[in-house]
């Protein structure tokens, strides 16, 4: 019995090995693909002396055949920026948790936050705008539901210190049932386990990856919890849109 035992502990101990030493590859990989599509992104912009302004610094990526630059990679009023335009996905590396370690740990095995931008929609129960997105963080002391928001706070200074927008290209009917979509997971509990119940529930990636999945675009290959790398390297998405602060001064790079 006490060998079965051993066995068994053994066995554990080699599955839980494998998992970390497998996640932390696979982590790696999706670290060096998110930076070198950033870099390459960002290689291909051209400084836009004339609506930049001492705040703000504009750059201009030029598409290639296989991007979508009819949509505009943001909107803007005033000085305040929106990142993105309905449909685009917009993600952040950085975890922004209150432990900096568990931050760090979760910054780069997974990512930190994402978001779903919407469009004009109103029903009895929800309401959205060019200016809104849908998003769930997990981190409301009172409520953790899926939420309609503002989007603005994507390109302030805090919490995130890089921003980067990804685009799917969809046809304009398919957009539009995207939006719908994360729209209707509006007031779903946030899932904290990431993988059950998760018809009921969804974290932030959980509700990309079901908004896309009705116009058949699989954003998880590997049936796992989608990570934000995910999205980022997944073959259906591209960057268009990418900020990030030096200093005060925010440098904005835009599909156009």
């Amino acid at each position: 019995m006490r060998k079965i035992v051993k066995i068994v502990f053994l066995f554990i101990k080699c599955f839980i090995l494998f998992i970390a030493l497998w996640a932390t590859t696979s982590s790696t990989v999706k670290n060096v693909e998110k930076l070198i599509y950033v870099e390459q992104f960002k290689s291909r912009g051209e400084y836009q002396d004339s609506i930049s302004t001492n705040q703000i610094k504009f750059y201009k990526v030029a598409s290639n055949e296989k991007e979508d630059s009819k949509r505009p990679a943001y909107l803007s009023n005033g000085s305040t920026i929106y990142p993105g335009s309905k449909g685009d996905i917009l993600v952040s590396t950085q975890a922004t948790l209150v432990n900096p370690f568990i931050s760090g740990i979760v910054t780069y095995y997974v990512g930190g936050h994402a978001t779903i931008v919407t469009d004009n929609y109103f029903d009895y129960q929800v309401a959205s705008n060019e200016v809104s997105s849908v998003e769930a963080t997990g981190l409301s002391p009172y409520d953790n539901r899926s939420v309609i928001t503002d989007r603005s706070y994507w390109t302030e200074k805090g919490p995130f210190t890089e921003v980067i927008g990804l685009r799917v290209n969809l046809s304009e009917s398919e957009i539009k049932e995207v939006v719908s979509n994360a729209i209707s997971l509006v007031g779903d509990d946030y899932n904290y386990s990431f993988l059950f119940d998760t018809d009921k529930k969804s974290y932030c990636s959980d509700i990309v990856t079901k908004a896309f999945s009705h116009v058949n675009v699989n954003l998880n290959k590997d049936s796992f919890a989608t990570t934000i790398y995910d999205l980022i390297v997944a073959d259906k998405t591209y960057i268009s849109y990418y900020s990030y602060y030096e200093g005060n001064v925010l440098n904005v790079y835009y599909l156009g």
